[in-house]
């Protein structure tokens, strides 16, 4: 819930608060910061879809916000503590003229689960696209306790900054994707029709792909006919179903075990990799690229990709292959592939 120093204001914006009834004590030693920058670029990518400029990640409001993360798992509960809020601005020297937190539990932990949260909440969306004071700074975090993920961000208006000036124009029909490095490519994947985006107006480029969104990735790229054998048991949910049987009657994936395909987990690297082999049916190659993919099931295929160019690795020497595969990151592995 949002405060400020303006008294009427406060009045009226704390009436829907859930103000906590003791002051809870710092933590003891600063706890590690879990999604703080992926948090913000979450919140980011929401405003710039309502219209609004970019918050900026600041590292004390980021520990502000993973101490209230493990304070809210620890109580189980869903109180708002201000006073320990503006206590932790004074320790860090913080001149504010207005401040929201929003928090949220779930079970999965997923950040972009946590935004949908908040947005489907008009008090907690009204803090994130800064509608009642134009906040210039955030900070946010998750922590787990048990089965449950809990998290918080705090968002900041600081004194003397101006508010965050209006996003870019779109690109594409995205309103989140002009500071990605990888914008070329996703206009390039938006005009081959293989995405649509994650929204009418968002790509979500920072968000990870999961195995049901290959399917349908490469089912389109590859413009793979459709089939009537049903191959997965566990797919039958899944809006991209489809494609999954398309790909599996391509012989682009066996699943992730019998009659299995795991729709919703991440892809990593190394899976990619495997993916991209089998649908361009890459050459094999003697070369070994890469020193840290030795214990990977999938040194081949990774292998194949770098020798027909269409990956340098994450550095010069290592292809990271348990890194998960974001949106953006996909829309330049497909450009280099078919294009």
């Amino acid at each position: 819930m949002p405060t400020a120093r303006f008294p009427r204001l406060v009045r009226s914006l704390l009436t829907a608060a859930l103000l906590a009834s003791t002051l809870l004590t710092t933590v003891a030693a600063p706890a590690s910061a879990d999604g703080g920058a992926s948090f913000v670029a979450m919140a980011n990518e929401h405003r710039a879809d309502a219209g609004k400029g970019p918050v900026a990640l600041s590292a004390a409001i980021e520990q502000i916000s993973i101490e209230r993360a493990v304070q809210i798992s620890r109580d189980g509960g869903w109180n708002h503590d201000f006073d320990y809020i503006k206590r932790r601005f004074r320790d860090f020297g913080i001149c504010w003229n207005s401040f929201g937190e929003i928090i949220a539990m779930n079970q999965t932990g997923s950040i972009d689960t946590f935004g949908q949260q908040w947005m489907d909440s008009p008090g907690h969306k009204a803090i994130m696209l800064s509608e009642q004071f134009p906040f210039t700074h955030a900070g946010g975090s998750r922590h787990q306790a048990g089965s449950k993920w809990y998290a918080a961000m705090v968002f900041v208006q600081l004194c003397g900054v101006p508010e965050p000036a209006p996003p870019a124009p779109t690109i594409a029909g995205f309103t989140d994707i002009s500071t990605s490095a990888f914008v070329d490519d996703i206009v390039w994947l938006v005009d081959a029709g293989v995405t649509n985006g994650c929204s009418d107006s968002r790509f979500c480029p920072r968000q990870s792909v999961l195995r049901e969104q290959m399917a349908s990735f490469l089912a389109r790229a590859q413009g793979l006919p459709p089939t009537s054998t049903d191959y997965f048991g566990d797919d039958g949910s899944s809006i991209h179903e489809p494609d999954i049987n398309r790909i599996a009657a391509a012989r682009v994936t066996e699943g992730c075990g019998p009659a299995r395909y795991c729709p919703r987990q991440t892809i990593t690297r190394a899976e990619m990799a495997s993916f991209l082999a089998r649908a361009l049916a890459l050459p094999s190659t003697g070369r070994d690229y890469f020193a840290d993919d030795e214990d990977s099931m999938h040194e081949d295929a990774i292998n194949r990709l770098a020798a027909a160019g269409i990956t340098t690795g994450c550095t010069t020497t290592s292809f990271c292959p348990l890194n998960v595969v974001t949106r953006e990151q996909m829309a330049a592995f497909l450009h280099r592939a078919l294009d």
